[in-house]
């Protein structure tokens, strides 16, 4: 596949034409609106050659971009022809992860309780049903224990909302694991009434403008209700820069340019082995702090999920390889976007840049 190379992997400099001070010296570093300073490998701490071939490797399987930053600085940025630092590209499941970061917000400030709350103070077909045992805790770990089989992910013609809550409990809450996206799709909604205002107008006040991801979009469509009109939510658009800048956001433990914008300890906890039943789920994100399961959430103890790599790592993940890989105990941020990859390739491509950092496994 022919690449176009954005940072010459061992050429340093800032965007703004000063070079930046060496790996463990530097103040800390926010990208700009349109700005983003770049730090050759060496000075940021990082083999040359062994990046090079971790970010070669992950091009050569069907990556459109791939992007590494340390300190907040990039490191490596590669794009495929055709792609380029504001080509956007559906991200998926990764998406699950920024609306994880939005109930956060909500719970900062009041509009939710905690995750606690019964999701049915916001689901009103769910209020005085067994279903009100349902918490939005439940619904971030994916242990609401409703029956989405069937249940389609995207191109609903009628009301998203209405139709997701309708599915009936098949476990009780809290007692199984099933990674379940229509049942996510219903914290676009809680979100929504939460707020008191419309999902992307929140989204957009408190994280997305904030972050200044200038070129993410939300996946929606229009559909009917009983009542109406209504926007069903699936996923969103971004470059790999927008990725990044949600990274480092995360990476930082909620912090843009000196702001909180989320609590830390909502942060630390939905980045963090949240339950029993899969030890590799926080609230929509994956952990590497714990053996379990995957996605497809067949059987126990699969391991960790980032092989090679430290245990404080936690990912924002979605289907086809796109994601956003943050490792904060060597200050790293790895963006992936793409067609779908070989099995291994991920946790290779982390495993392979936390070495050039100079982790020892």
């Amino acid at each position: 596949m022919a690449t176009r190379r954005m940072v010459l992997l061992g050429a340093g400099g800032a965007a703004v034409g000063v070079a930046p001070p060496s790996w463990g010296t530097a103040a800390e570093y926010w990208p700009g609106a349109m700005d983003w300073a770049t730090l050759a490998p060496q000075q940021a701490g990082v083999d040359p050659s062994q990046l090079k071939a971790a970010v070669d490797a992950a091009m050569a399987d069907n990556s459109n971009d791939v992007l590494v930053l340390r300190a907040g600085r990039i490191v490596a940025e590669t794009y495929a022809a055709g792609s380029g630092p504001e080509k956007t590209q559906e991200i998926a499941s990764a998406a699950k992860s920024m609306v994880s970061c939005l109930v956060g917000m909500c719970i900062d400030q009041g509009k939710i309780e905690s995750v606690e709350q019964s999701a049915s103070d916001f689901i009103a077909q769910w209020k005085g049903t067994p279903k009100a045992a349902i918490t939005i805790r439940h619904l971030l770990t994916m242990t609401s224990g409703l029956e989405f089989r069937g249940l389609a992910v995207r191109g609903i013609a009628g009301d998203q909302l209405a139709i997701n809550a309708a599915a009936p409990v098949a476990f009780p809450p809290g007692t199984h694991w099933a990674y379940s996206t229509p049942m996510f799709h219903l914290l676009y909604h809680v979100v929504e009434k939460a707020a008191g205002e419309p999902f992307e107008a929140y989204a957009q006040k408190n994280l997305i403008g904030p972050l200044g991801m200038k070129d993410t979009t939300w996946v929606t469509n229009a559909g009917m209700g009983a009542n109406g009109p209504v926007t069903n939510y699936y996923s969103a658009k971004c470059s790999a820069r927008d990725l990044a800048r949600f990274g480092l956001f995360a990476e930082r433990g909620g912090r843009w340019r000196g702001k909180q914008l989320i609590g830390p300890a909502y942060l630390r906890a939905a980045t963090s082995p949240s339950q029993a039943l899969n030890g590799a789920y926080g609230y929509l994100w994956w952990e590497n702090a714990k053996p379990g399961r995957s996605a497809g959430g067949m059987g126990e103890g699969q391991g960790y999920r980032f092989p090679g790599s430290p245990h404080d790592v936690f990912a924002a993940l979605g289907a086809g390889g796109q994601v956003v890989l943050i490792a904060p105990s060597l200050d790293l941020v790895v963006v992936r976007q793409g067609r779908r990859p070989g099995p291994t390739m991920l946790p290779r491509l982390l495993a392979s840049v936390c070495a050039a950092a100079g982790y020892k496994a």
